[in-house]
């Protein structure tokens, strides 16, 4: 029944909407039909085929290369500047602080460029390091990395090196007989008061012979005498001897190394038998071996 109503309203059309209806349909038909035996062109486009012109560029590439070896040129950006700089500047080994006007020009300077180092120098300046010269501003990067093998100055200064103490002196030995407190004092290692004592023992002694008589000071560690032996020495001929023949019991016993049974022995027997004539007869009284005579005969004489 429809069927029949849907054409009877199509027959009741204007012969306008009816050609209007038919063009819809024959479009709606032909689209199909026509895109499956005409494919569409993005489908049907073949690759481009780019390889030839890649080998091309390949073998350009490569053939400027060789071309760069074989002149040495350098296709950096700053090549042309370098060059041009180089071909400027006929560098030799130079001190920025003693050229000539003359030498600057030969170096490759412009007249001011030298004008300008002149007249630093003339108001005192100097060129200390590399880097000195390199901030003078008329000199470029360029001819810098030119120069800067030949000039004659230090990459830098260690200021350190002079700021460094004065280099330590050792003083001078002090000789031990003859030395006074002051001077004993100011021997590192001593101080007043074992320099006191040292004055002590050395007035009781009559002098000192050796070095090594110094650890019998009292209070004298071996630790001190490490420190101070070797900033003093002996004259063994400023000892004060005591002449045998004239000294009394006293005097001799009150001598550390003699005390007073050797020092009794000494005098009895120059009493019995009159005064030595020589230092080693003292060996003839009683007490007095040869270790002992060896230990004070430096403190004895019979003059």
């Amino acid at each position: 029944m429809s069927k029949f109503r849907f054409v009877k309203e199509f027959l009741n059309l204007s012969s306008t909407e009816k050609i209007g209806i038919w063009i819809l349909l024959v479009i709606a038909v032909a689209f199909p039909l026509l895109s499956f035996f005409v494919p569409l062109s993005s489908n049907n486009k073949s690759k481009t085929d780019v390889s030839a012109f890649e080998q091309q560029i390949s073998s350009w590439e490569k053939a400027v290369a060789e071309q760069n070896n074989k002149q040495n040129v350098d296709f950096t950006l700053q090549a042309p500047n370098q060059s041009a700089t180089k071909s400027k500047l006929d560098p030799f080994n130079f001190d920025p602080n003693l050229l000539s006007t003359e030498e600057w020009i030969k170096l490759g300077l412009t007249d001011k460029q030298t004008s300008s180092i002149m007249k630093f120098r003339q108001k005192g300046g100097v060129f200390k390091t590399k880097s000195d010269f390199k901030r003078m501003y008329m000199i470029s990067e360029g001819e810098y990395a030119v120069l800067e093998p030949f000039i004659l100055l230090p990459e830098k200064i260690d200021y350190t090196a002079n700021n460094h103490k004065k280099e330590y002196k050792e003083p001078a030995p002090v000789e031990l007989n003859s030395a006074d407190s002051a001077a004993l004092d100011a021997v590192k290692g001593i101080g007043p008061s074992l320099s006191r004592r040292i004055i002590t023992y050395r007035s009781i002694l009559h002098g000192f012979i050796s070095i090594e008589q110094l650890r019998e000071v009292y209070g004298l560690d071996s630790a001190q005498y490490a420190t101070i032996s070797p900033r003093l020495f002996v004259n063994p001929y400023l000892v004060n001897k005591i002449n045998v023949n004239k000294a009394d019991l006293t005097e001799l016993r009150n001598h550390p190394y003699i005390g007073n049974n050797v020092a009794l022995s000494i005098v009895n027997y120059r009493k019995q038998h009159g005064d030595y004539q020589l230092l080693t007869d003292i060996k003839k009284s009683a007490l007095v071996t040869d270790e002992v005579y060896q230990k004070i005969s430096p403190y004895l004489t019979v003059q």
